[in-house]
């Protein structure tokens, strides 16, 4: 199982950058537990082992920032970057994503809003997406979820219903107060469960592998033009019933 998390954080140190890498921390530690225990059941011959909960966990980080230029020059452009293509293509063969931001003035960072709205058409189908965002106080706490939950939906990925928001408060004080340890395996096992593809009956998910650039098509999966007035219901169809 491999799991990408694309951080859009301004600097290397950044809590942004700092919270993802707890994420795949958790992660990384709960998945060696699912695999201690598959070992043991396969060892007592209680029950079939279960080849997603002994495959290895692999995770990498993705920082925006380094590809700040180039993402701006490709919206302005038009013209596909091969290092973004490349970046895309990573998320697009992954079995999970982490989406990690800082939030000012009530939004995530534009980094991010950019770069998913050069995605491919339809380049998140069936993947489990964890948002994830920082910032000063717990008033921002949901806006990853209103701005960002949106476009992945229009992407088909399926952003998850437990999401982390960690604030300045939540880096200094005891677990006991802020609950963030909690918060962050609440969201991790959905995850898990979701990229694994135990979450959808064993069968994973369907999106299909694909290596197109970000103004490409998907050879995976064919894309839809949920516009196309071929595919729409004519008014007048609607209103007869």
């Amino acid at each position: 199982m491999k799991i990408t998390a694309l951080t859009a954080s301004l600097s290397e140190s950044s809590t942004s950058n700092r919270l993802a890498q707890r994420i795949l921390d958790t992660a990384t530690e709960l998945a060696a537990e699912t695999a201690k225990e598959a070992a043991a059941e396969l060892a007592t011959e209680t029950a079939p082992a279960d080849p997603q909960a002994t495959a290895p966990l692999e995770t990498e980080v993705i920082n925006l920032r380094r590809l700040s230029h180039q993402l701006v020059d490709s919206m302005l452009t038009g013209v596909p970057s091969d290092a973004l293509d490349e970046v895309y293509a990573k998320l697009r063969t992954s079995d999970a994503v982490v989406l990690a931001a800082p939030v000012y003035n009530a939004a995530p960072i534009g980094l991010l809003t950019m770069f998913l709205q050069l995605f491919p058409e339809a380049g998140l189908r069936g993947i489990p997406v964890l948002l994830a965002s920082t910032g000063g106080t717990a008033r921002h706490s949901l806006a990853m979820d209103h701005h960002i939950r949106p476009i992945i939906a229009y992407l088909k990925g399926l952003a998850l219903p437990t999401t982390v928001f960690a604030a300045t408060d939540d880096w200094g004080l005891p677990e006991e107060q802020t609950g963030m340890c909690k918060r962050i395996e609440a969201a991790v096992e959905e995850l898990l469960e979701l990229g694994s593809g135990r979450g959808a009956g064993g069968t994973g998910n369907s999106r299909g592998a694909s290596t197109s650039g970000a103004h490409g098509t998907s050879r995976g999966v064919e894309p839809v033009d949920e516009f196309d007035p071929n595919t729409i219901t004519p008014f007048d169809q609607l209103l007869g019933g």
